[in-house]
């Protein structure tokens, strides 16, 4: 078993019904991608590509390498990307994708907190990336907002900048930026899955908090970087030309 390969088993219902909240979620899904987007540059490899919500908005900005690890995700990106020359598809590991610097830059959203060896997958990656090439990660925050939830989907732990950005320092990449986002989706994760035990699902109220909240915390926390969030985007720079 490879660094790159999430190590325990996962509830697949859990996991799809998530993926689709983010597919239905369309002014979250553009917030993270126009974060990252100032940092890529092609040919991009993206981990952990899981039903491709994010694979067809970084291939507007160049080519991808999609990798997933999952037998029902990367059946599903093989099919959906089939007609679609700017996505290439690895049902596999990181490990299966040819070793050397071929890749201007990475992104992994939502996949670090699965990986037991955060590092050990962070090494491989960088491996992969062109000297100055950048990673963008987005990982959930807090540790105190860890829920059934989060084991349900497979989990390990949640984040803190401090120990993300010792993560990826430890790799061997330089950290460029590291910030907390969406600050009022910490107390929501805090009340729906740790105080009430329920799964966020695709519904009226991640409609309304995708088209009216996330326009607006969005602006807010472009003026004003947060003290807290749901979830922690770091961008890192592969420094090492020789990897």
């Amino acid at each position: 078993m490879t660094a790159s390969q999430p190590e325990h088993d996962v509830d697949d219902s859990s996991l799809v019904s998530t993926l689709d909240t983010l597919d239905d979620a369309v002014n979250y899904m553009r917030w993270i991608v126009d974060l990252a987007r100032p940092h890529l540059q092609g040919p991009i490899l993206e981990v952990g590509a899981g039903h491709g919500t994010f694979t067809g908005a970084f291939a507007e900005i160049a080519p991808v390498h999609a990798v997933e690890p999952g037998i029902h995700g990367g059946a599903f990106l093989r099919e959906r990307f089939a007609a679609d020359a700017r996505v290439t598809v690895t049902a596999g590991m990181i490990s299966d994708v040819p070793a050397g610097p071929a890749y201007g830059s990475a992104v992994m959203i939502n996949v670090l907190e699965h990986i037991e060896d955060d590092t050990g997958a962070l090494r491989e990656i960088r491996s992969r990336l062109v000297p100055g090439g950048r990673i963008a990660i987005w990982v959930p925050a807090f540790q105190l907002l860890y829920s059934d939830f989060d084991r349900k989907l497979g989990h390990h732990r949640r984040y803190r900048k401090a120990g993300l950005r010792t993560a990826v320092a430890s790799a061997g990449f330089d950290v460029v930026d590291v910030r907390y986002v969406n600050a009022p989706g910490f107390f929501s994760w805090l009340l729906i899955t740790r105080l009430l035990k329920q799964e966020p699902t695709a519904g009226p109220l991640v409609t309304i908090f995708d088209r009216v909240v996330v326009p607006v915390v969005r602006r807010l926390e472009s003026i004003i970087a947060p003290p807290f969030g749901q979830s922690i985007l770091l961008i890192a720079a592969n420094p090492d030309a020789t990897n």
